[in-house]
């Protein structure tokens, strides 16, 4: 099975690539209360092109400076990993980009196996938002 964690900020359209150029089992997404808004939308894009998922949301209380916070939700959602990993750690704020790349130190400090990556998009700014739903690009962090 694999797993995709992903952090989700107010530009949604990098979980909507982040799912499709993966196409996990399930998806782990880390958020706020504000960017949660666009969730569902979002994900019934993606099912249109990618139906067989789950997925499961955790909010961060504070997504600016919840370092902490973030810290703690990695290490129980590194305690789900799956027989494939993957970590996306493009979207949201530092502190939820900070609790996804935690995830993956954790899952690679335990010999789980993780792949880590990022989802971009190399378009301008203006054309991002008048047009969220875009699949980028998937590269891969290579390992230190």
């Amino acid at each position: 099975m694999t797993v995709l964690f992903t952090p989700l900020g107010l530009a949604y359209g990098t979980l909507y690539s982040a799912i499709l150029l993966t196409r996990p089992s399930r998806v782990v997404i880390i958020t706020s209360a504000e960017a949660i808004t666009n969730l569902h939308a979002t994900l019934d894009a993606a099912r249109f092109y990618h139906s067989s998922f789950e997925f499961e949301t955790h909010v961060l209380a504070d997504p600016l400076a919840g370092f902490k916070e973030g810290r703690a939700l990695a290490k129980f959602l590194a305690a789900a990993a799956e027989s494939e990993n993957i970590v996306n750690f493009v979207g949201g704020t530092t502190a939820l980009q900070d609790c996804a790349r935690s995830v993956a130190e954790i899952l690679r400090r335990e010999n789980k196996p993780v792949r880590e990556v990022a989802v971009i998009d190399r378009r301008d700014v203006i054309e991002q938002r008048r047009a969220p739903l875009v699949v980028g690009e998937l590269i891969d962090i290579p390992a230190l």
